[in-house]
């Protein structure tokens, strides 16, 4: 039988009284029969097959193309955007985005400080036994956006849309490696400027929607002094090739209630920054030559301006036609130079050409197709480009226009052929006279060294940036993983590679964008998933033969809407929209019948849909439903009439479900996560879903994506959020981040439990997919690390956390000769208290009194004894002294949490 932590207290205090001296305790208050629903006529919706390249046929987009395209135009492209912003429902007035950035910061000042600590489990890309594993994928790459070289040339640094920056080793993309994995979102933009010394590391200067610096290859992360305080993006980061070692940035900022662009400036390295020029309210742009020239040019509204004296000062020297208004501007450096606008009239985009450095200008054509990434030839004024869904060239100066290759192609060559969607093209000198010209697509960076004539893929190995909404890992075979990624398609992995690296090849079985992956029975036997405008089928575990069906006509529902596969029938699943409906296939044809499951509406108002849907692991009689206006349901006859819960449950209008998981070992208990922003993201009912109270002690508000149970039997939960993973003991206190800096700061869209393993496996948007164990790691972890105010004090262990050794904690950061203790216990917390942040359970607590020396540390030993029934207790463990300079008097430490292990 499992014996409880709260029963084993009594047995570990005991034991620990008689070790350890001198100790004060304190115990402190602080103030299966399936039911068809009546009268629903059903109909029957025929698919297409398609089939890998283990069974009969291959689905080769060229020749058997999917029911829609890959491309993401501008409608889906909205579509999108609005159900992403829906999602992230917050009250009027309150910016989840603000929020967010926040967050981001508060995540990037943990891992700073944490690169500072001593864990078996920290530093970036560690992996320590029992700590965070990467999984893939390692061969399908996502959005990329821009390229640099390295300060001496060598190598090649990358910027993706969400999985942060890389580098190669080299210039042909090998041996890629994450260097943002400590800092949260893409890179848009990136400068690179050699260390201040010789022998330092690369100065890594990062833009999205914000500026962030690196001197230590990605570990920790700074801000610029001098940028804006009301920052809203960076638009464009550029160095100057004369000598000066200057860099510019545009930045978006809010000026007032307007939206303005300005140049800014550095000249340290990128560690402060000076305004040089506003590029007024229209969306403003700056090129510098790359051929060692000096001269600025910046596009304001329509005006072209000229700097000759490093953005001193600046005359005007040319105007685009007067129905222009901003744009982006581009240059090639054999001309005039020869420069290039895409300019914006209203919401068109027309091409224009100036051959005598911006004094005149012509119209060339109208841009259509058009992601806002443009390319110029350094050597060759003729040489242009754009970049849409696909790559748009020309050889003589804009009079015509060919595609590179179109998106279709790539399927069948992705060595050689450019993936669909554009978001960056860089052209840069290749150091003998030459340019190699560098596209970032939606499936990776490709490289072309003859102008665009042909393309090479440098992202074929290595360069882990999926963007994953989903993963499913039979129950059956766990090498067999499955993926639904952001237009990288349905994927499939069948077993790990050879030799030593853990991450997974996985093939592409159809493109798109996927999501919701789900098995009635945990196998790959069946498996069903979502792409906007149609469900995905997988029948076969082995030979994965695909079928779509369509989605109920005339209905409300996501970009990505959800499905459940049925737990009772796996040939089965149901399909959230305003009303249930269920799919089930008919006899052994490609069809599938669709009735309306209930006649329960889950639209209160216009538009709301079922966004969630769970059937109880003990009871699938038991279902729970959650819709985008957040309100709670729920059934006990397998979701045929439903129940509207009440009580004290997330309000409505402000709280978006998108996650629910029913408890594996109480009926009763099921979890409901969402948007958090103007209220608990987490909330949870003990009585079967009647009421529901928050549960979100611990996170901040944030949206979260995803909610799993550990398959330990432990009733542990994980969440996975728009910056970080958390995990929640059945019976703890408050929510802990687990990713410390093992993990990538990054959006954990989705989890699953992989028994067979005993770990949780998160899908992120932009990294990949992870494995997070759940089973007891013999070492102690961080939490709390992003607390802040008084809690100034570090807390570490390099110390086993095995029974019948003596482990070592230190405390450091303090006052000299300062007094105070380091406090023990079962269950975390997270309540302000004298200045400061309280990380752990006072409730049931016993504390350790120390001195600090005269450097402000003390190492505390613990003496634990070598009896088996403390193994699998866990314990949290702060640290507080005396400390005059804070308001309350008191310092405290971040918290540190270990497992009694063998």
């Amino acid at each position: 039988m499992r014996r409880s932590s709260s029963s084993r207290l009594p047995i570990f205090f005991t034991l620990l009284s008689m070790l350890v001296a001198p100790m004060v305790w304190c115990v402190i208050r602080p103030d299966d029969q399936r039911r068809i629903a009546p009268n629903v006529a059903a109909s029957a919706v025929h698919a297409a097959p398609y089939v890998d390249e283990d069974g009969e046929e291959q689905a080769k987009r060229k020749d058997n193309p999917p029911p829609t395209g890959d491309d993401e135009d501008g409608s889906r492209r909205r579509e999108r955007e609005a159900w992403f912003e829906d999602r992230h429902r917050a009250a009027p007035g309150v910016s989840w985005r603000d929020i967010e950035r926040e967050n981001a910061a508060r995540q990037v000042r943990k891992r700073n400080r944490l690169a500072g600590l001593r864990f078996p489990s920290a530093g970036a890309g560690a992996m320590a036994t029992g700590s965070w594993l990467e999984i893939g994928s390692r061969n399908q790459a996502g959005r990329m956006h821009s390229a640099r070289y390295s300060s001496d040339g060598q190598r090649l640094y990358a910027g993706s849309a969400a999985g942060g920056v890389w580098r190669a080793s080299d210039l042909d993309g090998s041996n890629w490696e994450p260097l943002g994995d400590n800092l949260y979102g893409g890179a848009f933009e990136l400068a690179i400027l050699p260390g201040a010394l010789p022998g330092e590391p690369d100065v890594i200067v990062r833009g999205s929607s914000d500026l962030w610096v690196s001197r230590d290859e990605g570990q920790s992360w700074t801000v610029p002094l001098g940028l804006p305080n009301n920052l809203r993006g960076v638009r464009r980061l550029l160095t100057t090739s004369d000598g000066s070692g200057a860099l510019y940035a545009v930045l978006q900022e809010v000026i007032g209630i307007a939206t303005h662009f300005g140049v800014f400036r550095s000249v340290d390295t990128a560690q402060t920054f000076t305004k040089v020029l506003d590029l007024g309210t229209s969306a403003g742009d700056l090129w510098i030559p790359r051929d060692g020239g000096s001269s600025l040019y910046a596009l304001s509204g329509r005006t072209v301006l000229r700097s000759v004296d490093q953005g001193q000062s600046w005359n005007s020297v040319g105007s685009l036609p007067s129905s222009v208004s901003g744009g982006e501007l581009d240059g090639s450096e054999a001309g005039a130079p020869r420069l290039w606008v895409v300019g914006r009239i209203g919401g068109a985009r027309k091409l224009y050409r100036s051959d005598d450095a911006g004094v005149s200008w012509s119209f060339k054509t109208d841009v259509t197709d058009y992601w806002g990434s443009i390319g110029a030839s350094i050597i060759d004024p003729d040489r242009f480009a754009w970049g849409g869904v696909e790559v748009h060239r020309t050889t003589d100066g804009g009079n015509t226009f060919q595609i590179v290759s179109s998106w279709g192609e790539y399927y069948g060559n992705p060595a050689g052929k450019l993936h669909a969607d554009v978001p960056g093209i860089e052209v840069l000198p290749d150091g003998a006279g030459g340019e190699t010209w560098y596209v970032a697509t939606d499936g990776g960076l490709f490289r072309s060294r003859d102008g665009l004539m042909t393309v090479e893929n440098l992202s074929l190995e290595g360069l882990s940036v999926s963007q994953y909404y989903s993963t499913h890992t039979s129950s059956v075979n766990s090498d067999h993983v499955l993926a639904g990624s952001q237009d990288q398609g349905y994927q499939r992995a069948s077993a790990p590679p050879p030799g030593l690296d853990h991450r997974l090849d996985f093939k592409q079985l159809i493109s798109g964008d996927y999501g919701h992956l789900t098995s009635g029975d945990g196998t790959h036997g069946y498996v069903y998933s979502v792409y906007p405008g149609f469900v995905l089928i997988q029948i076969g575990e082995s030979s994965a033969q695909l079928a779509t069906t369509d989605f109920p006509p005339s209905e409300s529902y996501g970009w990505l809407p959800t499905v459940t596969a049925d737990p009772l029938d796996n040939r089965s699943f149901f399909f959230c929209a305003s009303k249930l409906y269920r799919y089930t296939r008919v006899g052994l044809t490609l069809a599938w019948s669709r009735t309306q499951w209930s006649s329960q509406s889950f639209a209160a108002s216009p538009g709301e849909y079922l966004s969630a849907l769970t059937f109880s692991p003990i009871d699938p009689q038991r279902a729970y439903a959650a819709t985008s206006g957040g309100r709670l349901f729920y059934s006990n006859d397998h979701g045929v009439t439903w129940h509207l819960s009440s009580g004290t449950g997330p309000p409505p209008h402000y709280f978006y479900g998108t996650a629910l998981l029913a408890s594996s070992l109480d009926v009763n208990t099921v979890t409901v996560a969402g948007s958090g922003y103007s209220n608990p993201a987490v909330y949870r009912s003990t009585d079967g879903g009647q009421t529901f109270a928050p549960w979100a002690e611990g996170l901040p508000q944030t949206l979260v994506y995803c909610l799993g149970e550990a398959p330990d039997g432990s009733g542990a939960v994980v969440a996975g959020t728009e910056h970080s993973a958390y995990r929640r003991e059945a019976s703890g206190g408050s929510w802990l981040d687990i990713t410390a800096n093992a993990a990538p700061l990054n959006t954990y869209w989705s989890v699953e439990d992989v028994p067979t393993q005993n770990v949780m496996r998160f899908g992120t948007y932009g990294r990949g997919i992870w494995d997070y164990p759940v089973g007891p790691r013999c070492f102690y972890e961080p939490y709390g690390v992003e607390a802040a105010a008084a809690n100034v004090l570090s807390l570490d262990s390099m110390s086993s956390t095995q029974i019948g050794t003596t482990h070592v904690i230190r405390v450091s950061g303090g006052q000299p000769i300062a007094s105070g203790a380091l406090i023990v216990s079962l269950n975390s917390a997270w309540v302000p208290a004298f200045g400061g942040t309280l990380l752990v359970d006072l409730g049931a607590s016993f504390s350790i009194p120390f001195a600090l020396n005269l450097f402000g540390q003390r190492d505390i030993s613990i003496p634990i004894p070598a009896n088996a029934s403390l193994v699998g207790l866990t314990l949290y463990g702060q640290a507080a002294a005396l400390d005059a300079n804070q308001s309350k008097g008191w310092a405290f430490s971040n918290g540190i949490r270990g497992v009694l292990c063998q």
